[in-house]
């Protein structure tokens, strides 16, 4: 404060309580009540102090990271004992390289019993040991490594499990990684994902890689909502799943947690929607038995237009709004008097990443196709079906003309849609108000006449 005022620098009274607080303005904008330095904007202004400062020799400009040491070890029976031997004489020595890797010995009673010392310690045998470098006694070293260790860098294992003498082969490393999306809570974000990058750069470093960030994108899910608080082990609102696939099955509760809200929300679990998700599925068991030769005219461009949203949906990672379309789907295939076998089979394709199990026993046990649904291709839309063409809806109300709309001609023929906008529209409204509704005469593609 005392230099800022005796270099004329801006500062700014902020009265809080009936107490005047002096602070230095830390917002956007341009730089008052600062000497030579007036007018630049913040981001230009922080650049020429600082570099004022230093020449003045009051001040050096230091980058400061808040980063905490990672504690890896733990306290606890599994996990992979860390390899380090204690000397008395040599202090801390790695177990060498031949002696690798260091097992897990057998322990009947691995509970902890709160003395501050891991189970490993009560396998006396084991933990005694010769030093590596004097060959005189030594002790093993009890904790063992704690899972997020292995967790922040097994993406590179996997392409390599077959192998036993490298952790990972630098030709597969090449071919597959980074890893194209990273899907996490936020957790992840703030703790995972840095001890991953961490590891990646040490890598880099040592030459066993090609680039230093793990993933090129990162999206973060949301999270599950019960009794109206985030679901979690120390709040006691845990739902356990299996009673729910005993009950309705797996598919029916993989599809009510997708369908609940945007992926990157999460949603409210209730009960009453798996129930709700149970019955669609229960409706596509029986549309699938009913397909015939031919289906209605009108059938080919909702195929093609279904196919265009839920592939752009599930690209997106909108999966509520990819199962939302494949319910409106279903409900137009319902409502029609023929269903074609290709629409049917479109519905189980698309279905398929959502819900494998019905849309596997659908296409080979029912469609009697060969195995699986899981290898064919997926299917491609028509841009030159999907073009959707608008029709007019003449609206009366008793008889007489009262307004007309223009909808889809795919919206034409469902008559709550047609009713619902012909309600909203304006002149209409007027002679509906305070007037109830006797009758409802739908004309699909032409008219809607209200009786009142």
């Amino acid at each position: 404060w005392e230099f800022a005022k005796e270099h004329k620098l801006s500062i700014v009274k902020v009265i809080s309580g009936g107490n005047i607080k002096k602070e230095a303005y830390d917002g956007e904008g341009k730089l008052v009540n600062s000497g030579q330095f007036n007018g630049l904007l913040v981001e230009q202004g922080i650049k020429k102090i600082t570099a004022w400062l230093k020449e003045k020799g009051v001040a050096k400009k230091q980058t400061q990271y808040r980063l905490r040491d990672w504690c890896i070890s733990r306290q606890r029976y599994w996990g992979p004992p860390i390899p380090m031997i204690n000397c008395s004489k040599c202090g801390w020595q790695p177990v060498p390289e031949k002696d690798l890797p260091v097992k897990l010995p057998y322990i009947e009673n691995y509970q902890p019993k709160g003395v501050g010392k891991s189970p490993l310690a009560q396998a006396k045998d084991w933990v005694k040991t010769k030093c590596p470098k004097c060959k005189g006694p030594a002790k093993r070293e009890t904790d063992v490594s704690d899972t997020f260790l292995d967790s922040a860098w097994y993406f590179f294992r996997y392409t390599s499990t077959d192998k036993k003498d490298v952790a990972f082969d630098k030709k597969r490393i090449k071919k597959w990684l980074p890893v194209d999306m990273y899907i996490g809570g936020h957790e992840h974000a703030v703790l995972h994902l840095m001890y991953t990058r961490f590891l990646t750069m040490v890598f880099k470093n040592l030459g066993l890689i090609n680039f230093e960030e793990p993933f090129k994108r990162f999206y973060a899910h949301g999270l599950l909502i019960s009794e109206g608080a985030k679901m979690s082990k120390s709040k006691g609102n845990l739902v356990i799943p299996d009673e729910y696939i005993k009950k309705f099955g797996a598919d029916t509760l993989r599809c009510y947690l997708m369908f609940l809200g945007p992926f990157d929300q999460g949603g409210d679990f209730r009960d009453r929607g798996i129930a709700g998700m149970y019955r669609f599925f229960c409706r596509v068991w029986r549309l699938a038995q009913k397909f015939s030769a031919k289906g209605s005219p009108e059938e080919k461009k909702v195929i093609h237009q279904t196919i265009k949203k839920v592939t752009e949906n599930i690209q997106n990672l909108r999966y509520n709004t990819a199962i939302a379309a494949i319910m409106e789907y279903v409900n137009f295939l319902t409502r029609t008097k023929g269903v074609s076998r290709e629409a049917i089979e479109t519905l189980v394709l698309l279905l398929a990443p959502f819900a494998p199990h019905i849309s596997e026993e659908i296409w080979c046990q029912v469609l009697k196709n060969k195995f699986s649904i899981h290898q064919q291709k997926w299917p491609k839309y028509d841009p030159r079906l999907i073009k959707e063409k608008r029709v007019t809806i003449v609206i009366q109300v008793n008889g007489k003309l009262r307004g007309q709309i223009e909808v889809s001609d795919q919206a034409s023929v469902i008559s709550d849609q047609v009713e619902k906008l012909a309600k909203k529209e304006k002149n209409v409204a007027k002679y509906l108000k305070g007037k109830k509704i006797k009758k409802v005469v739908f004309v699909s593609g032409r008219l809607i006449n209200f009786v009142v």
